[in-house]
């Protein structure tokens, strides 16, 4: 998902709807991210708060439809912050040959590879917009790392930051883009799959969204005619927004995805780039907490912020916007998808910040990849390499709390 910084303007904030019986959450735009809080404007009084084990044996809603199984890309790990920065390096981390040989020996079967085109170092920004070879010979090494260690490998061009502000203006770069990177993987093998754009949002609404991934698969079907193709939906890839992609119905090697960050003042508490009422600290997963949290002001600023604390303070478990239920409802989403086009989704992204509590980040990424793997949906986890690490290549050590919810039954 993210570094400091990293994708300050393209992250989901939750919209709570509270009534009697029910909770259901919906993302709404956020704005521009703005400065930390200061030292201790986010920070809980007292004993920080500490989430029990999740039971595992917890109730789950019936399964609408199981997606069908996409071999080679079901249990995978994003290598972030690492080439989709401006420059490598610039947000803390380089891409390693340890992120391939810690990847594969945990036993995921992927990576996806997160990669920021469109910078002047990396290509030119008028016609025929060409990539530089220098970088693209960069991708390659990442490629040819993930496939002599048998992973497969997503090739996600990421942070095209333009065209969400101006997809006219910036539509022929990316088919250009699109042309180039499945002329030079062409002859690769089916291990190498590719995703369009990642979390398309602002101005990129669905119907002409709908329109540039029909373009972008065209080209890459040109010389790709069966690689295996991942479309995001409108809204950061939003759960609750899928209905709104388009898919050839006739290609069965397109399949939908989606990301997963809700509760996202859960999943992002504290977090510097968010706005100042995500800086209340100390709440769990999954709720209610043994006592009341008390949010930071700026919470009390935004309605739906306000009656979302509401419903974690307040909602017992089966109704709490903080817990298992709207995680399911947001997979019930894509299950539809599942069901209506039958077609496949893939969920892209999911974590939960080092902010949180251990145990509660452990609970919810083991609730998010089981209940992805109850549904048939292949994932791969957010990790940055900073706030969302699970794999530190430095040390060459796994977080073990997130290494057992992500890879132990």
């Amino acid at each position: 998902m993210t570094r400091v910084a990293a994708k300050a303007a393209v992250r989901y904030i939750a919209v709570a709807i509270l009534s009697v019986a029910a909770v259901s959450c919906r993302p709404r735009q956020p704005r521009a991210a703005l400065p930390a809080p200061p030292p201790g404007a986010s920070s809980p009084s007292g004993p920080r708060p500490q989430a029990a084990p999740i039971d595992r044996a917890l109730a789950r809603p019936d399964v609408i439809a199981v997606s069908a199984p996409l071999p080679g890309f079901m249990k995978g790990i994003n290598v972030g912050n690492c080439l989709e920065s401006p420059k490598e390096g610039a947000w803390g981390t380089v891409i390693s040959e340890k992120h391939f040989e810690m990847a594969a020996a945990a036993g995921f079967d992927h990576v996806r590879l997160p990669v920021r085109f469109t910078t002047p170092e990396r290509s030119v920004d008028r016609p025929p917009y060409t990539v530089q070879e220098a970088f693209f010979k960069r991708v390659d090494w990442a490629v040819d790392q993930a496939l002599s260690r048998n992973l497969s490998i997503i090739v996600d061009v990421h942070h095209f930051e333009a065209i969400h502000k101006d997809p006219n203006a910036n539509k022929d770069r990316l088919y250009a883009i699109w042309r180039q990177i499945a002329t030079r993987y062409r002859a690769r093998p089916a291990q190498v799959a590719f995703e369009i754009l990642n979390e398309p949002n602002g101005a990129l609404e669905p119907a002409l969204l709908n329109q540039i991934t029909a373009e972008a698969l065209r080209i890459i079907r040109e010389q790709n005619p069966s690689r295996l193709v991942f479309a995001d939906g409108y809204f950061w890839a939003s759960a609750d927004h899928i209905a709104t992609l388009e898919l050839p119905a006739d290609d069965p090697n397109v399949v939908a995805q989606f990301h997963m960050y809700q509760p996202i003042l859960f999943t992002h508490q504290g977090a510097p780039w968010m706005e100042p009422w995500y800086q209340t600290q100390g709440i769990i997963f999954p709720a209610p907490p043994s006592a009341p949290v008390v949010p930071v002001q700026a919470a009390h600023d935004q309605s739906w912020v306000e009656q979302w604390f509401t419903g974690y303070n307040q909602l017992p478990p089966d109704e709490n916007p903080g817990g298992p239920r709207t995680v399911f409802e947001h997979f019930d989403h894509a299950a539809r998808w599942v069901k209506q086009h039958n077609q496949r989704v893939y969920l892209g992204e999911f974590g939960a910040i080092d902010a949180a509590d251990p145990t509660s980040r452990e609970n919810y990424v083991w609730l998010v990849r089981t209940e992805a793997e109850r549904r048939g949906i292949g994932w791969a986890y957010w990790d940055d390499g900073g706030r969302f690490k699970a794999m530190d290549v430095r040390t060459g050590t796994w977080n073990e709390g997130l290494r057992r919810a992500l890879l132990d039954q």
